[in-house]
């Protein structure tokens, strides 16, 4: 099979093997961490030094979930690189069920963005504010900062991924996969 076939679209190709080869090398780099990971996670010295550690009062909800399953997180991140890994190949030899698993990703993708974008505190802390006196004025003008760049990220990558997640499923690149 050729990398761009003659007669299917070559920007989708190109993108269906780079999307490929940026997942491949993020599920073995997600691996080689979950290992990592778990090699840590059996040690005492693991235990010990999360049982010294300070917490913040007011986490962020994904930092919460992060803490509190920390296995599951890593475990999560390399089945989701693979998957894309799969279903990119999957576009790239313009198989229906990589079509339809693609859009149904990217679609997701777009979701989170748009709950990002509307929740950033979600994942970054709220500003300390008490009786509407700011309590560190350093702290929450760096918390505001990275709220504003989350959500300019959120806004950029989930507009790209409904872009095309809607490319594949109504646009032209939908005649290019053959019905099964």
């Amino acid at each position: 099979m050729k990398l761009f076939p003659a007669d299917k679209s070559r920007a989708l190709s190109g993108l269906a093997l780079a999307a490929a080869a940026a997942c491949g090398l993020m599920s073995l780099m997600a691996a080689g961490d979950l290992l990592t990971f778990l090699g840590a996670y059996s040690s005492q010295a693991f235990f010990l030094s999360l049982a010294r550690s300070t917490v913040p009062v007011d986490m962020p909800p994904l930092a919460r979930l992060i803490v509190r399953d920390m296995r599951l997180v890593f475990i999560f991140f390399v089945f989701f690189w693979f998957s894309g890994f799969a279903l990119a190949l999957g576009v790239w030899g313009r198989r229906e069920w990589a079509r339809r698993g693609a859009v149904y990703m990217l679609y997701l993708l777009s979701a989170a963005g748009l709950l990002v974008l509307l929740f950033p505190w979600l994942a970054i802390p709220r500003p300390l504010v008490y009786g509407g006196v700011s309590l560190a004025p350093e702290f929450n003008a760096a918390v505001r900062s990275a709220a504003f760049t989350l959500r300019m990220g959120a806004l950029l990558a989930g507009s790209l991924c409904l872009w095309w997640a809607l490319a594949l499923d109504r646009g032209e690149l939908k005649k290019e996969f053959p019905a099964t």
